[in-house]
């Protein structure tokens, strides 16, 4: 390693380690110690020799990435780059520079990709990948054992998805032969960018009686789910260095979303109420942002939802801070007990909120049908960004989906829903009470499909989630829902894709290989220090 990179790592301070090494690196390219084009360490090799999971690195560079202190080229390594002068990797092909033959072999892939005749090799794509760094840091592989042989009948505690064997099929099946049976070729047309608007009137209704009320169903659009209307409002609203603020710990895919867009996101805090409102006040007295983006009820991953208290709080804050809000509502309607949870968007006097839903939850994911609810001002711009982007969702579907809710085949399927999935809930929460140690803690939600575990400090979740599912069983670690790093010793917990007696048999499994870790390693600490505060 270069011997210029002068790192001291605190194990014992509050500042998370990634960020320590982040700022140790700003201060030695300010400093001029680094050269830009200076070629730095690779992750794997710097971990070892601070003696970090190599995880911890990787975080470190993509922050001072998105800042632009460093710059990565595909294939020859990661070099120094100065943002004061938007200077950029050394490019001349054979030429002396601090990168030395990395950096040259970078340039002859960029050559390649721009058309040099002279360079006859294959050609590279990598240097055409728009915010390319965004699209290595990959928090979906935690969510996923690719790579890991399961056993058999692997218990599955992992997972924002329905359970498939609950699936209405039968009742879906008829509304589609109907659908088609009316013999109108519309029906595989292109349909309205802003939906079918049958369909759009349902929604309109559903929401109303759940407390938003006289929506008009103009401001109701129908998209691939959820996660397309996030993608929607990104390429609306955001640019390169813009400002977003979002809950932390969050849902992975929406944060991999707006990161993508080259926005920079600020995480708030979460705890046993949800959103910590005093902490969102100072994050925007810090900077102003473009919106909040976050899940008012049954949070992925934690469960939590808004208190009452920390709700009126917010939108006060919102008003006075002229903040938009994005609330992400997708999975509200898995209530188990008390009452049906209610939008923020019922009690927005001012049209700063956007509401996200979808039917991937609650029904069946691979019809990719959600809908988005915007102030009327959006309306206009949102349909003609939705024609472009892919034109309209399906017509079959959205009709064959119309009938479905009509006839009141949603409405069944829920009650069934919520009796099973409350059973499965409480068979967790029991067995959690039952087997898990004393030092660890876990959210109690009242109904989504999720809950937030987190561990004594010694125990590192990466870890004992690759131990875990070559047993037999599978979590989610806390590592994929941190935008800023953190999480190793926590967990996410789903109940909703097992029978009681599994769910029992997986807790018990974990159970087992936490108290194997404990004996083990009583007083470590984990390399990354990245503890989470309890919630």
């Amino acid at each position: 390693m270069n011997d210029t990179l002068q790192i001291e790592i605190d194990r014992a301070g509050r500042e998370p380690i990634y960020r320590q090494l982040a700022e140790a690196m700003r201060a030695s390219i300010r400093e001029r110690r680094l050269a830009v084009g200076a070629r730095l360490p690779a992750t794997r090799q710097l971990a070892e020799r601070l003696r970090v999971h190599r995880n911890t690195v990787v975080q470190a560079y993509q922050l001072l990435e998105r800042e632009g202190w460093i710059q990565s080229a595909v294939g020859a390594g990661t070099f120094v780059r100065d943002p004061r002068k938007d200077a950029e990797v050394p490019q001349a092909r054979g030429g002396a520079s601090a990168a030395g033959t990395g950096a040259a072999q970078g340039m002859e892939s960029a050559e390649t990709a721009t058309g040099d005749a002279g360079n006859e090799g294959p050609f590279a794509w990598g240097p055409l990948i728009q915010n390319a760094s965004a699209l290595r840091d990959d928090p979906s592989r935690w969510l996923s054992p690719r790579g890991l042989k399961l056993p058999p009948e692997t218990i599955r505690l992992t997972g924002a998805l329905a359970d498939s064997r609950r699936f209405p099929l039968g009742d879906f099946a008829r509304c589609m032969r109907a659908v088609l049976s009316e013999g109108d070729p519309q029906i595989l047309e292109y349909g309205a960018p802003e939906g079918y608007e049958p369909l759009r009137a349902w929604i309109a209704d559903w929401l109303t009686q759940g407390g938003a009320e006289s929506l008009d169903p103009a401001r109701v659009f129908i998209v691939s789910g959820s996660q397309q209307g996030l993608d929607l409002l990104g390429k609306l609203f955001l640019s390169p260095g813009d400002r977003v603020l979002c809950e932390e710990p969050t849902y992975t895919a929406a944060f991999v979303a707006l990161r993508q867009t080259g926005a920079h996101l600020r995480t708030v805090p979460i705890d046993a109420e949800g959103l910590e409102v005093d902490a969102l006040d100072a994050a925007l007295a810090e900077k102003a942002a473009k919106f909040l983006y976050m899940m008012p009820s049954f949070q992925n991953p934690t469960g939590v939802s808004l208190s009452p208290a920390r709700r009126a709080a917010l939108l006060a804050l919102a008003r006075r801070r002229r903040l938009a809000i994005v609330e992400d509502h997708y999975d509200s309607d898995l209530y188990y007990w008390g009452d049906r949870p209610r939008p923020l968007l019922a009690d927005d006097a001012h049209g700063q909120v956007i509401h996200l839903g979808t039917f991937s939850k609650m029904l069946f994911p691979g019809l990719r049908l959600g809908w988005m609810v915007v102030p009327r001002e959006l309306v206009g711009p949102l349909r003609q960004l939705r024609w472009a982007t892919d034109l309209s969702s399906a017509m079959l579907t959205q009709r064959a989906m119309e009938r479905f809710c009509r006839e009141g085949h949603l409405v069944r399927h829920l009650r069934r829903l919520r009796r099973v999935n409350g059973r499965r809930l409480r068979a967790m929460l029991a067995a959690l009470e039952r087997d898990f140690p004393p030092q660890a803690r876990w959210t109690k939600p009242s109904g989504g499909m999720m809950l937030w575990c987190e561990l004594p400090a010694v125990i590192d979740t990466v870890e004992l989630f690759r131990a875990a599912a070559r047993s037999g069983v599978l979590f989610s670690p806390g590592v994929a829902f941190f935008p800023s790093g953190g999480g190793r010793n926590a967990m996410r917990l789903s109940f909703n894709r097992e029978s009681e007696s599994r769910i029992g048999k997986g807790i018990g499994i974990l159970a087992e290989m936490i108290a194997d870790r404990l004996r083990d390693r009583p007083m470590a600490r984990p390399d990354d220090g990245d503890e989470v505060p309890m919630l």
